[in-house]
């Protein structure tokens, strides 16, 4: 008699736990909005970049965004070469590095730091384009708010994994009002910073961006002869 009385209660005790060893949920909206969040509140960052444009093409960029400057050496298979960068305000310096002491040229291009405008005035959908990554625009930094609030977009965890040791969740980001709609960003679990980000299918990526370095200081050096950060020496110009 006392086994069939206790029995029940067993079964109640077994339903009231079900699941208690489960993780809780997380809502992808809320998560992006905290990187979003997160991503105002710094003002420096390397970026790493691959990209399939033009045979092949990698970029490694500093971005130090309170002094309005970036420098970034692009590296293209085909055909073989690499450029130097160093963008401020207004003008963009570039040279060979294929060559040693080679000459520095430059333009009055002051559109080359959108990515430093991005993180100050966040993502704006009109200007994210359909270029694959590259060191000139703000889209190689997550659209964090705009996937959070627009009603097509659909955000998939799936899982964690170490970026360059840094442990990070994977989010899946399907937006159809997108040229290429697909998009897998992993978030740093503690400061919840991006640590990656890759546009198109994972299995053939049109581009990745690594990201690191958050809120450190870069020593970027303009070319001889640069006055900053309104003008450069008149020789520079070609």
């Amino acid at each position: 008699m006392v086994r069939g009385r206790t029995w029940p209660l067993g079964i109640s005790l077994a339903l009231l736990c079900f699941g208690c060893g489960r993780k809780p949920v997380l809502d992808g909206r809320k998560v992006f909005l905290q990187s979003e969040a997160e991503l105002k509140g710094v003002r420096s960052f390397r970026a790493h970049m691959v990209t399939g444009e033009g045979g092949g093409m990698m970029t490694d960029a500093e971005y130090q965004c309170d002094k309005n400057i970036a420098h970034y050496l692009e590296t293209k298979d085909n055909p073989p070469s690499k450029t130097e960068f160093i963008a401020t305000e207004t003008v963009l310096f570039h040279r060979s590095a294929d060559e040693l002491d080679a000459i520095w040229n430059a333009e009055r291009r002051p559109a080359n730091l959108r990515a430093c405008t991005r993180l100050l005035d966040g993502p704006d959908r009109k200007k994210m384009g359909v270029r694959y990554f590259s060191a000139d625009q703000e889209r190689i930094l997550p659209p964090f708010s705009l996937y959070a609030t627009e009603d097509g977009t659909t955000i998939t965890p799936l899982g964690n994994e170490a970026v360059d040791g840094v442990s990070s969740e994977i989010w899946k980001v399907e937006d159809k009002a997108l040229f290429i709609p697909v998009h897998t960003i992993w978030i740093g679990t503690i400061d919840r910073l991006p640590t990656k980000y890759v546009e198109g299918d994972l299995a053939k990526p049109k581009g990745t961006v690594t990201f690191s370095s958050w809120g450190e200081q870069f020593d970027i050096q303009l070319p001889p002869g640069a006055l900053f950060p309104k003008e450069a020496a008149p020789e520079l110009f070609r």
